[in-house]
């Protein structure tokens, strides 16, 4: 049953006298005029280990090809036609293309090929070609180890064996997919990089290729990028900078350094730094020692066109090689560049309190106002909304009274900060483990709270509609209401976890320097850096109250949160 759907599948595409085509010239000629075509993928050369990549390697396809023309004086070689690391899925190669314009232009009229595989593996189209194509055009096909000839071939080969031959090459092919997506697949999920190219600041290791080291030569760039964003400037500034100084671009960087590396992106002219490439680099969590893959899918095996996955599906491993970038550098980086940022019309950098400051009743950013009297310069911020359309108030507030205030409310908080964080690097001594720190945390016990609600009521739905109460239509939509309700929480308990998991292993702001900015910290070293490293915003309301809320502040909370489940059980202990 099979091999008459295979055959008619074949003769529907082979031309028919009857049918009114025009045949090809089936009489043998004195002298061919032939083109050898070789062929190989990139996946024959791995799958199946050194003896497969031999038997199929170019030079030994040639070999072949050269040893059987030797015997045959009538297949005289015109040109060699070569596809190599081209698949045999589509026909969208160059040289095949080369070779077919040949053909049309009459200096070919036959072809030799190793085998059928070596010319295609797709069923339909690789019978499209046999059948029908080269039949109109009046070529000849030889495929010397399927032991097939167009001039001698019966019907029965031509229609039977050969596309029974094609369907094993197509299955193959599938096959050999699978195997590369599954095996790729396992390497994403364990962290193994394998990207045929290292990310910029970053080089294979000579002992894995799968692992990321970084590169001396990049990865200071990359920091440098990072400290410049931190301190206001605009990534399209940061490359302008880059390319004055002759900084090669990542794409250059790599032909350097003697990669063959190739970018969709890339024109005639040598190609610089821009601002999508810098904000590339400042998004992308390989910079903090995080595998991000899987963002884009091949549509199937025989198509080359890719896809882009949703976030939700990308495979992310963290700690997988030596981060270059703070995380809470990275952290800021990624919130600074959501936000609005103006920069100083004195230099590239943006204003200290830029993409920080807003109106605590709107919500609006604050702008900068510079204005001189007395022969001094005074600078104070008002809310945006106010400034431009005359809504909200004015918020006004003197850059020095905001800079006092700022400083002292930072130095209390690194100062609670540092006792915290010594007292994280000595969590044993606490005798209160990551365990008994969540079942106590305040938070949690809530969310659990509001999760076994969530589950009654849900679960509630199915009797009230048995009884009646409610419709079929509301029975659906409550429950998705209860299940999308349920996942929230969920994602949000894992997420007070993280937090008190983090602590547990890395302490609180680590990284941070907090000993070192507590002797330090004096209003002259209030800089932008130590603002976007420790605050998050700060909103100034028209009563002349300010509050700055603080980055780690959930952190401080879970610390006192274990510190009071200490002291609880050191009380039971002295009741005991």
């Amino acid at each position: 049953m099979i091999l008459e759907k295979i055959e008619k599948s074949w003769q529907c595409s082979a031309s028919r006298k009857d049918n009114g085509e025009i045949m090809g010239n089936t009489d043998k000629k004195e002298i061919y005029k032939t083109a050898m075509y070789l062929r190989l993928s990139k996946g024959d050369g791995d799958v199946d280990g050194i003896d497969k990549a031999e038997s199929n390697s170019i030079t030994n396809q040639r070999m072949i090809i050269l040893s059987f023309l030797e015997k045959h004086q009538d297949l005289k070689l015109v040109d060699i036609y070569i596809d190599d690391g081209y698949t045999g899925t589509n026909f969208n190669r160059p040289e095949l293309k080369r070779m077919m314009a040949d053909i049309d232009a009459g200096k070919i009229d036959a072809i030799v090929c190793k085998d059928l595989s070596r010319f295609g593996r797709e069923r339909i189209e690789t019978g499209n070609y046999i059948a029908k194509i080269f039949k109109q055009k009046g070529v000849r096909f030889i495929a010397i180890n399927d032991n097939y000839d167009t001039l001698t071939a019966e019907g029965s080969e031509t229609n039977i064996v050969m596309p029974v031959k094609a369907l094993t090459n197509d299955n193959f092919s599938r096959d050999i997919s699978t195997k590369v997506r599954s095996s790729q697949s396992i390497k994403r999920e364990i962290g193994d990089y394998i990207g045929a190219f290292a990310p910029y600041g970053y080089m294979k290791s000579e002992k894995n290729k799968n692992r990321l080291v970084p590169d001396p030569g990049a990865a200071g760039v990359v920091q440098e990028m990072f400290a410049k964003k931190l301190a206001g400037v605009s990534a399209n500034c940061i490359a302008k900078e880059l390319n004055a100084r002759g900084v090669l671009s990542p794409a250059e960087y790599k032909k350097q350094q003697g990669q063959n590396f190739k970018t969709n992106f890339q024109g005639a002219k040598q190609s610089q730094w821009s601002a999508k490439t810098v904000i590339r680099i400042l998004q992308d969590e390989v910079y903090i020692g995080t595998v991000v893959q899987g963002k884009r899918s091949k549509v199937s095996y025989k198509v080359k066109k890719e896809i882009n996955r949703p976030q939700s599906e990308w495979i992310r491993v963290e700690n997988m090689h030596e981060a270059i970038v703070r995380k809470c550098d990275f952290d800021a980086v990624q919130i600074l560049m959501s936000r609005d940022s103006i920069k100083s019309s004195e230099n590239s950098e943006s204003y200290m309190y830029s993409a920080l400051l807003y109106c605590g009743d709107c919500g609006k950013s604050m702008v900068r106002r510079k204005s001189f009297y007395s022969g001094r310069e005074h600078i104070c911020y008002i809310c945006s909304d106010y400034n431009r359309y005359g809504n909200c108030s004015r918020h006004t507030i003197r850059e020095e009274d905001l800079n006092e205030i700022v400083l002292g409310e930072l130095k209390r908080m690194i100062d609670n900060m540092c006792d915290y964080q010594k007292l994280a690097e000595n969590l044993d001594k606490l005798n209160v483990n990551f365990d008994k720190a969540v079942a106590h945390d305040r938070e949690i016990a809530h969310l659990k709270s509001e999760l076994e609600k969530c589950s009654t009521l849900k679960s509630a739905l199915y009797q009230d509609l048995k009884e009646g109460i409610i419709s079929q239509i509301q029975f659906n939509q409550y429950r998705e209401n209860y299940t999308n309700r349920e996942m929230s929480i969920q994602s949000a308990i894992k997420e007070q976890e993280n937090i008190i998991r983090g602590i547990y292993e890395n302490g609180i702001a680590a990284g941070t320097r907090l000993d070192e900015l507590r002797e330090k910290l004096t209003i002259n070293s209030l800089d932008r850096i130590v603002l976007v490293t420790f605050i998050d915003r700060i909103l100034i309301f028209d009563d002349n109250r300010i509050e700055i809320v603080f980055k780690y502040r959930n952190e401080m909370e879970k610390m006192e949160g274990i510190i009071c489940t200490a002291n609880q059980k050191e009380v039971v202990k002295e009741a005991v």
